[in-house]
């Protein structure tokens, strides 16, 4: 409802609502603006904790790299001494608390030396750090492992030893302690709620700083690890936990050694965003509801001040409105509105009672008038001086002339029509002063559009109310879609009586010589075999013309199911190849041919003409082939013969009612003129098309395209 439609009393609670809106504002924004600034805050606590945990990361791996450098410098791992390369390990190991596990594997993957007893024949061959170590000659990773001789859970590392050809000789291999990690957590003061997570490169769980002993080998969402993979380096947003599943706001980052495409390692530190928003959001919810029950307070006396001091004097202006719309002319209500803008107001109303009366009189004069205007919306109406001036139009003018309103108001008479006699302006302004002296002129008019199309109308001038003034109003009906049925009308009728007139004039002819003459038995038969000839000729004018007339008037009633084009060309060959045939005929339509949609005895007649018209202008005993194809969702037929074929300029024209290609040569043929006509027609029912090629002295091609049958159509059945 518009806003002017309101009570007083709504639109006083609306500028209580406008006044508090602001501060509301200020509320909500400054919510916001904590909202934003905690989010900030978790961002950068979350990001210096992965900072951290990267570069402890990166110091244990710098170590690790540098004590395989060391070892594959002493001569016991030169020298292959295992007993004392043993004795070196463990004591290594013992004072390493970030390694489970300390050992030498030969390029085949035997371990021949560990600080921790090994079980016999143990191979790490199929090990992607030791399988990456001897690949890429450099310090490589492996994934999370829980290791047969020392049994704990391990990220393992494998470095190659070379010698001086380059060839691997050894690979030295640390198993890293996850239960280092989580002694490293330990040592952090995380954020309330916050944790870490270390995730080796198939997303396995190597450490987490909250409950470890619950998500460490566990795998985390693969959905998150593919993001995390194909991300960037780094990236903190709020989102999905790779563990929990809950929203944070959280970094991660991506561990890779040099050498290696992929990242051995993701760190990920998260804050629950419901603990980052808390406060901000209790702050908020204190600030809305104190400031929502003074708001309270506030709407309540204003309200009754409202209704004491303004909402009861306007209804007294109200009730005093209602009797001077009842027709109570004489209500005053001045002396009882009060003082200040009321009462302004109520001799404001005391005033408009003594011009209501005179201005009432006015008021029906001019409804009048626009009634006579636009009484008729379905045609065009302009109002128009006896200059021709327009002063006034309706919508449908602005469609049927092609112009807009403020076009169509800068604009004379002139302009609409056709200009030429007997259709010319001073025609045009004659019958408008005819009007004005003698009443409505009704006749048919040629108008112009603004595109400069001229067409045909029908128009009724009548005088406005306003006679002094000299205006007419136009009722203007747009008849040419009339005048041209009616045309076309005409121009049949002279066509199919003229058609009709030909084989009429032949059988009269020779009836009236057999009627006048003696004529032998021999030339009597001929002459009944042309009169039988010419009265087919007739019956087929007359049934192409009818069938082709319902077609275009919806008056035949179609059948439309799936139709076995095969069967159906087959079925129309069968009647022109009996005995007494004198052209052969070939059939090539595929048995796997779909169904089409259509009407079975239309598309036979349609097919029969055509194959009709091949048979009279091919020569004796020339092939004629019907054939079928598919093209996309459409069967496309054709009928080829070796006929005498049709000029390029008569392609387009053959398929006109009553058109006949011009026959020079010897062969002669004659038809209706309605044949061709008629398979249009009948390919245009079922939403396909015709057409035809042709070379002269060669023969023609005809063309129907019709839609095939689709999957929702299959079973349906007949449709009229």
């Amino acid at each position: 409802m518009h806003i002017s439609r309101w009570s007083i009393k709504h639109i006083l609670f609306l500028i209580v609502g406008i006044i508090a809106l602001p501060a509301i504002c200020i509320i909500v924004n400054s919510g916001i603006e904590q909202r934003k600034n905690a989010v900030h805050n978790a961002k950068a606590e979350t990001k210096k904790l992965a900072e951290t945990i990267i570069n402890e990361q990166k110091n244990l791996i710098a170590s690790t790299h540098q004590l395989f450098i060391a070892l594959s410098q002493s001569p016991e791992v030169k020298n292959h001494k295992r007993s004392e390369l043993q004795a070196i390990l463990i004591d290594i190991l013992g004072l390493s608390p970030q390694f489970s596990n300390l050992f030498i594997a030969e390029p085949s993957g035997e371990v021949w030396a560990s600080a921790v007893p090994e079980n016999e024949n143990l191979s790490v061959a199929d090990r992607r750090y030791f399988k990456n170590a001897l690949a890429s000659g450099k310090l490589s990773s492996g994934e999370y492992h829980v290791e047969s001789n020392s049994n704990a859970p391990s990220l393992n590392f494998g470095y190659p030893l070379t010698d001086g050809s380059g060839r691997v000789t050894a690979v030295l291999c640390a198993d890293l302690s996850l239960a280092y990690y989580r002694k490293m957590f330990d040592r952090y003061n995380l954020p309330k709620g916050a944790s870490v997570a270390l995730l080796d490169h198939n997303g396995i769980i190597l450490g987490r700083a909250v409950e470890p002993e619950i998500y460490v080998g566990k795998q985390a969402n693969l959905d998150i690890l593919r993001h995390m993979l194909e991300g960037p380096e780094e990236e903190t947003s709020i989102g999905t936990s790779s563990v929990v599943g809950d929203s944070r706001i959280q970094t991660y980052r991506k561990l890779t050694l040099d050498g290696e495409s992929e990242p051995y390692m993701y760190v990920r530190a998260g804050i629950p965003t419901d603990i980052v928003m808390s406060e901000s959001n209790s702050a908020l919810f204190k600030n809305l509801v104190v400031y929502s029950l003074a708001l309270l307070v506030g709407f309540f006396l204003s309200w009754r001040i409202g209704k004491t001091f303004i909402i009861d004097r306007i209804l007294l202006l109200q009730r005093s409105s209602q009797r001077l719309a009842d027709g109570e002319l004489s209500t005053r209500v001045a002396s009882e509105s009060g003082g200040g803008e009321i009462g302004e107001l109520g001799q404001a109303f005391d005033d408009m009672a003594k011009k209501l009366a005179s201005r009432e009189e006015a008021l029906r004069a001019s409804e009048k008038n626009y009634r006579d205007i636009f009484n008729t919306t379905h045609d065009a109406l302009v109002v128009n001086e006896a200059s021709g001036r327009i002063t006034e139009v309706n919508k449908t003018s602005e469609v049927m002339f092609g112009y807009s309103r403020d076009q169509l108001l800068q604009m004379s008479i002139e302009k609409l029509i056709a200009g030429r006699p007997p259709y010319s302006f001073s025609k045009a302004l004659q019958l408008i002063e005819k009007s004005l002296k003698e009443g409505t002129q009704a006749f048919e008019w040629l108008c112009k559009r603004g595109n400069g199309e001229v067409f045909w109308t029908e128009i009724a001038i009548t005088p406005t109310s306003e006679v002094e003034e000299g205006q007419v109003l136009a009722v203007i009906r747009d008849i040419s879609d009339r005048k041209e049925i009616e045309k076309m009308r005409e121009a049949m009728l002279s066509n199919i009586s003229h058609e009709m007139r030909t084989p009429l004039t032949a059988m009269l002819g020779f009836l009236e010589f057999v009627i006048e003459n003696p004529v032998g038995e021999t030339e009597l038969r001929e002459y009944h075999t042309i009169m039988h000839r010419e009265a087919e000729r007739l019956n087929e004018m007359i049934t192409n013309f009818l069938d082709m007339q319902r077609l275009k008037a919806k008056l035949f009633e179609n059948h439309f199911k799936p139709v076995d084009l095969r069967s159906l060309v087959e079925g129309v060959v069968a009647l022109f190849a009996g005995p007494a045939a004198i052209h052969s005929i070939v059939v090539d339509v595929p048995a796997t041919l779909p169904p089409v949609l259509g009407d079975a005895e239309l598309l036979h007649q349609a097919i029969a003409n055509l194959l009709s018209n091949a048979v009279k202008y091919s020569p004796r005993g020339s092939e004629i082939t019907l054939d079928a194809r598919m093209e996309g969702e459409r069967a496309i037929l054709s009928v080829k013969d070796r006929g005498i074929g049709i000029p390029r300029e008569s392609l387009e024209k053959v398929f006109d009612m009553f058109y006949r290609v011009q026959i020079t040569s010897k062969h002669h043929a004659t038809g209706t003129g309605l044949g061709l006509a008629l398979v249009k027609e009948i390919a245009e029912t079922h939403k396909g098309q015709v057409w035809a090629e042709s070379t002269l002295g060669q023969g023609s091609t005809f063309y129907v395209s019709l839609p095939v049958v689709g999957n929702d159509q299959k079973q349906t059945g007949d449709q009229a």
